[in-house]
């Protein structure tokens, strides 16, 4: 395993328990624990996400890896700095906002990242 692989797994746990964790923080004072759970799972869909996508990886051609591998750093770096700046300045509407968005902003990431890495490997094949 490859020091970027490596540091992939550990970063999709990092950013899993530190996304969640911020999202409970946030949402301390709401009395809907139902709305919290929501919100949890909601955060950590895109963790989720990446983690199917490495457990189907090792069927894929040697270009999708470091293209996933990159959106999990990418996908960690995002979420922890959106709900670390939403925590430290919290807005005065909208406070959920940041934390509908950003899953998917997430999402999009990761499929972006695999069609580029598509994209290469259908060029590359036809060299």
């Amino acid at each position: 395993m490859n020091a970027l692989r490596a540091l992939a797994r550990v970063a999709v746990l990092i950013g899993a328990v530190g996304s969640v964790g911020l999202t409970l923080y946030a949402g301390r004072q709401n009395p809907s624990n139902l709305l919290l759970v929501a919100f949890a799972i909601w955060v950590l869909s895109p963790f989720v996400l990446i983690i199917l996508l490495d457990s189907a990886s090792p069927r894929w051609p040697s270009l999708f890896r470091p293209a996933l591998d990159g959106a999990t750093l990418a996908v960690t770096l995002i979420s922890l700095v959106a709900y670390t700046v939403r925590i430290l300045r919290p807005p005065k509407t909208q406070a959920a906002f940041v934390f509908v968005v950003v899953p998917p902003v997430c999402w999009c990431l990761i499929v972006g990242a695999l069609a580029g890495a598509a994209l290469s490997f259908r060029k590359q094949s036809r060299s």
